[in-house]
């Protein structure tokens, strides 16, 4: 069986304890030479973490003679952690942990202390949007420690974050707008800021990789960032993606009913090119998923995903164990699962196994 690798050197790790090196923070992993080189070359004391999710090394390429500001700052390439996706790899960022760590490992996982499929960000149910889980399972279980925190810990230095899904106004929830005067602000009080945009992520979702939706949004971010980095010509940005993007087409995991009957549960968790199921028949279940997706997905059992080290390294939370399904399938190809009677009607994807989600870029401002 084909194999995926995870870089232990050049992830979404390894920048974040960049950060925490650079403002004297105990690691918990190794940081990101290339990027210890950088901040130790600016020598300034701001520093401002910009991400764009989904704005992968893939989107980049495809715009990038429409974005030449941001061009002419490329640095290098990296990857993401695994799997590729925000629920993930925002969290690994912001904590300078691995999914194998944090538990963070995509949009819906079970929970045993629910014993149900929940919407991690959201805490919501898989098949009920309108009823909620309290306590909040990623604020009060999972219960992330982030490097923000940390830097403020130190009491050495001030840190803060911005979320674009925070900055809501009486028209719109993520008024972009809103958010960079929050950014602006943000920047000029605190020593270390970390501003997340929810875009183009959510264009990407709606009209893949290519579209005239996705050109024009990121023209709009690239202005309004440069417009932002000439305001603070003594702070350091550094603008990366949680992961990239791939076209996809959708397929249904209802389509062979002999795959479907080798299921304890007839859907999966975790993210539609990540795709976690429950069996109740193993060896059908291997035999099948090789026969109807083995040229579309890479098929690991659970051992076999802890023993790859593919979700990380560290000490295992509890809660990942707890969460983590029987098998999984890793996308390959194009494809993308849908589990419902219609397909989602996304145009593009990411959390597999593709170069295209995995690959990310580093660019440095003011440096």
């Amino acid at each position: 069986m084909e194999k995926l690798y995870l870089d232990k050197e050049k992830t979404l790790v390894n920048l974040s304890n960049s950060i925490l090196r650079y403002f004297n923070i105990d690691t918990f992993h190794p940081s990101l030479k290339e990027a210890d080189e950088i901040l130790a070359k600016s020598n300034k004391k701001k520093v401002a973490l910009v991400l764009f999710d989904g704005y992968g090394k893939n989107i980049f390429n495809i715009y990038k003679e429409s974005t030449p500001f941001i061009a002419t700052h490329y640095k290098f390439d990296m990857l993401s952690v695994f799997p590729p996706t925000t629920v993930a790899a925002t969290t690994s960022l912001t904590t300078a942990k691995y999914p194998i760590e944090t538990a963070h490992l995509g949009w819906i996982q079970h929970f045993k202390k629910y014993n149900s499929e929940i919407v991690v960000f959201i805490s919501n149910d898989k098949f009920d949007g309108s009823h909620f889980y309290y306590p909040h399972v990623q604020s009060d279980i999972l219960k992330p420690h982030y490097i923000w925190q940390l830097i403020n810990e130190s009491q050495k230095y001030n840190a803060t974050s911005i979320s674009s899904y925070e900055v809501k106004t009486k028209t719109r929830e993520d008024d972009m707008d809103a958010f960079f005067e929050r950014a602006d602000d943000a920047i000029s009080n605190h020593d270390f800021s970390y501003l997340y945009s929810s875009y183009p992520d959510h264009l990407l979702h709606l009209y893949g990789c290519s579209s005239e939706e996705v050109r024009k949004n990121i023209i709009f971010l690239e202005r309004k960032l440069k417009e932002l980095i000439s305001r603070h010509p003594d702070t350091l940005f550094l603008l990366i993606a949680d992961h990239g993007f791939k076209d996809c087409e959708e397929i249904s995991i209802r389509e062979h009913k002999d795959f479907l009957a080798t299921l304890s549960k007839d859907y999966f968790l975790i993210e539609p090119t990540f795709a976690g199921f429950y069996v109740k028949d193993k060896a059908n279940f291997e035999k099948l998923a090789k026969k109807y997706y083995g040229d579309k997905f890479l098929i690991y059992s659970k051992q076999e995903l802890l023993e790859s080290h593919l979700l990380g390294y560290g000490e295992i939370n509890p809660l990942t164990l707890d969460t983590l399904c029987d098998y999984f399938l890793i996308s390959i190809s194009k494809y993308s699962f849908y589990d419902g009677d219609e397909p989602v009607g996304f145009k593009g994807v990411h959390a597999g196994g593709n170069k295209e989600e995995r690959e990310i870029c580093l660019f440095a401002f003011n440096d």
